[in-house]
């Protein structure tokens, strides 16, 4: 069980990392909630459905590994500011979107499991 949720962490992270590292090839903007509306939006929801079909469970480790990506990458990449905090604060709302993704992929993939073992 442990193993599955270090396992969850690290692919929430890499993959909501991922939305940050994406979007200046993408959209031009260095942060993704600086581009147009749906991309960071969309983005986080490819991001978590990804994670959550690559590990369904546990969902507490997909919300916590996608704030620690998205922060991490932040916090190595780009410049800190004076908006940082509120920045942080602003993710904790951003990665339940990411979390409702991995919640539904995760669902989705444990119900196809589930359906071919019988």
């Amino acid at each position: 069980m442990k193993n599955r949720a270090v396992l969850t962490f690290m692919v929430a992270a890499m993959t909501s990392a991922l939305v940050w590292v994406a979007s200046p090839w993408l959209t031009g903007q260095r942060e993704p909630w600086d581009a147009g509306f749906p991309f960071y939006f969309v983005a986080l929801l490819v991001a978590g459905a990804v994670s959550g079909a690559l590990g369904p469970k546990p969902l507490w480790a997909h919300y916590l590994g996608s704030f620690i990506g998205q922060l991490g990458y932040e916090v190595i990449f780009l410049k800190i500011g004076p908006l940082f905090v509120l920045g942080a604060v602003f993710l904790l709302g951003y990665c339940l979107v990411f979390l409702a993704a991995a919640s539904l992929m995760g669902y989705v993939r444990l119900r196809f499991r589930n359906t071919q073992k019988t």
